[in-house]
């Protein structure tokens, strides 16, 4: 199972927080661009909502899909997205998107799971879909808010994409919702 409970307790529980310090979507812009006018995207783990109303704001057609149904409900209260409450091992999606969007999320997956949730993810893109992560860097661990992290650097999230084309990944440092300054991995691949 690809939901760490402690993590989805925080999440249902502080939804309405998370949502209010979670609003920024400047880089969702960079993906848009890539994609052709009214392409199909997943915003998998959409949290809150904000990027996925910035791209239906794009002209996109966005699938949002969570795992916490707290989340899901902000997303529709702030934003008018609805959302699909599902876990990463549920995605059932053959090559229906264009661009696949996981912002922030993927991370929360024990790193085991994530080479069959990366072969979710690349069923459900089309030929030629752009992938787009950022995840945190570092060991397997969790904040002080409860909330997991799995083991991730450039290697290990090189080794999950190896089945992309043009795959590129950069490292940045920023604060995270908690406030703390660490490590960010950004993966952008084709399919």
């Amino acid at each position: 199972m690809s939901a760490d409970a402690r993590t989805l307790a925080f999440y249902d529980a502080e939804a309405a927080a998370y949502a209010a310090a979670t609003r920024d979507a400047h880089l969702v812009a960079e993906f848009v661009a890539e994609l052709p006018a009214g392409a199909r995207v997943l915003d998998l783990g959409c949290g809150a909502g904000a990027h996925s109303a910035a791209m239906k704001a794009a002209g996109l057609c966005v699938t949002s899909v969570d795992a916490s149904s707290g989340l899901a409900a902000e997303a529709k209260r702030l934003w008018d997205v609805d959302v699909r409450v599902m876990r990463f091992d549920e995605l059932d999606f053959v090559e229906a998107f264009d661009g696949v969007w996981a912002a922030a999320s993927l991370h929360h997956a024990q790193v085991g799971e994530l080479q069959g949730i990366f072969a979710a993810i690349r069923r459900g893109t089309k030929s030629g879909g752009i992938f787009h992560a950022t995840l945190k860097a570092g060991v397997d661990r969790r904040d002080g808010r409860g909330r997991f992290f799995c083991t991730m650097s450039e290697d290990v999230l090189a080794r999950l994409a190896a089945d992309w084309r043009d795959v590129r990944i950069d490292q940045r440092v920023a604060p995270g919702y908690e406030g703390e300054v660490t490590p960010w991995l950004r993966l952008r691949a084709r399919r």
